[in-house]
């Protein structure tokens, strides 16, 4: 059985930023060490860019990463090189002291919306994914990559797309939002058609995408209520114009956020599709809902059933809620490595082959077959 981790992610090095068009040069992400004995406690360091501290050290509009050069991460029971991918033989190692066979990254400084200025962002996005697309081919396979796209671009966005497809990326990533629009914004369109036509699916992943959201909160509760709710927001969104209907090739993806919520969004929108109202008679048109296009819009069951929307679930969920609700062919699992925050579930293998709740062939579909799937492994 061949184990895929649907989700591991790379801590940024400063390195990458070598890889920035020359224009940019002097706007680089610039590494900023702070003292240890401050709130931030071994979270000691952040990026600035464009003047702001990434992550926020703020009191309001927290957000959270880790980076190489602090003392959490030099804490953690992995290596520099293996969390920047540095060294390719050490992030290997780690894989297998988890009996991963492949592992699918993400990225962790851009977990949140970082750069105002959409040319310096598509030019940050550049230097990631040549950075990370060749760190990952000397990996042989075994940890792929999903690549960064300036979406306020839309041209731009295709283009370099094109060129990550080129450079081996298995998936295109994006958050529940992007800055203040939704996923579901016709200006987005170009992408998807592009992405379903170069067989990249969509990955819908935790994070601070939305400035104006991440600002309300202030505590460790921003870790839900502005990094995981968004993405329960994309699956509204995109559910709701049918974007894989309106995009047949088009795969989706929802990552780091558990998926016993799946099911309660599902209940909500068919509401909104069919409200159960009886205070309308028979044939009497019922308040429009704008936010669901009936033309293309099916049941997001069906998509979950049938290999087109996935998403990750975590090892401690009902499963026989899931199953029921989900079905068997849209659950994958993941690790997180190496955030070691509320998401990761590092030694998840182990615990899913030990299960009896279940059977082998469930399990296998979740450690690896649908993720297989879902990436096109």
């Amino acid at each position: 059985m061949r184990v895929i981790d649907a989700d591991g992610h790379i801590i940024e090095p400063e390195s990458m930023f070598d890889h920035l068009p020359e224009d940019f040069h002097l706007r680089r992400p610039i590494p900023v060490h702070l003292p240890a004995d401050t709130v931030r406690g071994d979270f000691n360091g952040c990026w600035l860019i464009e003047g702001k501290s990434v992550p926020n050290i703020g009191s309001r509009g927290r957000t959270t990463a880790s980076l190489s050069w602090t003392e959490r991460s030099k804490k953690i029971d992995v290596s520099i090189g293996s969390q920047t991918l540095e060294d390719m033989e050490a992030r290997l190692s780690d894989l297998d002291r988890f009996h991963i066979d492949c592992q699918i990254v993400f990225p962790t400084m851009f977990l949140a919306a970082v750069a105002e200025d959409v040319k310096l962002e598509g030019a940050l996005f550049h230097a990631y994914n040549t950075y990370i697309g060749q760190a990952c081919a000397k990996s042989k396979g075994r940890v792929r990559w999903t690549a960064l796209l300036p979406f306020r671009d839309p041209e731009a966005a295709v283009k370099e797309m094109r060129r990550a497809s080129d450079l081996g990326a298995s998936g295109i990533f994006t958050m529940g939002m992007v800055w203040e629009r939704n996923l579901a914004d016709p200006e987005f369109f170009p992408i998807y058609e592009e992405a379903a036509g170069l067989d990249l699916p969509l990955c819908v992943h935790l994070g601070w995408s939305s400035p104006q959201v991440t600002q309300l909160f202030s505590d460790s509760h921003a870790f839900f209520c502005s990094a995981i709710v968004p993405v329960m927001w994309g699956f509204m969104y995109t559910m709701g114009a049918g974007l894989l209907s309106r995009f047949p090739k088009l795969r989706l993806g929802f990552l780091e956020t558990g998926s016993a919520w799946v099911p309660y969004a599902m209940q909500q929108i068919r509401r909104r599709v069919e409200p159960p109202s009886v205070l309308f008679s028979a044939g009497q048109r019922r308040p429009v809902d704008n936010a669901i296009d009936r033309r293309y819009y099916r049941d997001p069951e069906e998509f979950f059933r049938s290999g087109r929307a996935f998403v990750n679930c975590e090892g401690d969920e009902d499963f026989d809620y899931l199953l029921k609700h989900v079905g068997e062919d849209g659950l994958m699992c993941s690790s997180d490595f190496p955030h070691g925050d509320p998401s990761a579930e590092e030694d998840y293998v182990t615990r899913w082959r030990e299960r009896s709740d279940m059977p082998e062939r469930v399990k296998e579909k979740i450690l690896g077959k649908n993720a297989e799937r879902f990436f096109r492994l």
